[in-house]
């Protein structure tokens, strides 16, 4: 009778547990622990409900065809995204959702960086546990970074290529990356150009983020000055369509 409670119980456990490979994008806020150190009133001057409120319902705006692919979790800085599938149809519905997501959060003053991945993840407990080796990979990237960027990293871009699709085409670059530990130029990751087509105006951004480099710790604004030449540099390229 022990024998088959404490089986019973085994096999409950393991009910609690999934695992999948899918698309995973890591985002956390740029400089949270410098915020915490100013105060709970500094955290939440940056990190207001309303600002929260405002990124999701511009993610629940979105196309059916990329919100219903994708779901995601926040919590304190980090936010994660992932995918309900490992199929192909669910790349463009990442993208999708991790560009308007990180240029939302800019638009709206709210610093953050990120980094898809893809491969296994674990979900526990009715999804209250998160972990598994793609979130580990786009949480690595997202620490690396020296800018507000957004990147593809080796396994994400390992996945494309085996579609026979190609980063270059989807607004994305392997060249110039501001990152803290690996050389600038890495053929398998990648970096959000912000360019999603030719325009004769600036970017956007670039106004937004002037004003969030003036009130930056100066700790910092090295990533703010690393993120306004990226895209900058890229801006222009587009324009001139060299790239």
């Amino acid at each position: 009778m022990f024998v088959l409670a404490g089986l019973k119980g085994a096999n409950l456990m393991l009910e609690q547990w999934e695992t999948h490979e899918c698309w995973v994008a890591h985002f956390d806020i740029l400089g949270f622990k410098s915020l915490l150190d100013q105060g709970w009133m500094k955290v939440k001057t940056v990190l207001s409900q309303s600002k929260i409120d405002e990124v999701i319902e511009s993610i629940n705006d979105m196309p059916a065809l990329h919100r219903e692919h994708i779901d995601y979790l926040f919590y304190a800085d980090t936010f994660i995204f992932y995918s309900k599938s490992d199929q192909v149809k669910d790349y463009p519905s990442m993208l999708s959702v991790a560009q308007r997501f990180i240029r939302k959060c800019i638009s709206i003053k709210l610093p953050i960086r990120g980094a898809i991945s893809f491969g296994e993840l674990i979900f526990g407990h009715e999804k209250r546990i998160l972990m598994g080796e793609a979130f580990l990979e786009s949480y690595e990237y997202t620490e690396d970074q020296n800018w507000l960027g957004l990147l593809l990293t080796p396994s994400a871009s390992r996945k494309v290529f085996e579609y026979s699709l190609n980063p270059l085409h989807h607004s994305y670059i392997n060249q110039d990356i501001p990152l803290k530990r690996d050389p600038k130029f890495n053929p398998d990751v990648f970096a959000y150009t912000f360019c999603d087509g030719i325009t004769n105006f600036s970017n956007p951004l670039l106004g937004d983020l002037d004003e969030m480099l003036k009130t930056a710790p100066a700790s910092e604004k090295a990533k703010y000055e690393n993120t306004i030449e990226f895209i900058k540099k890229y801006d222009r390229r587009l324009a001139n369509q060299n790239i």
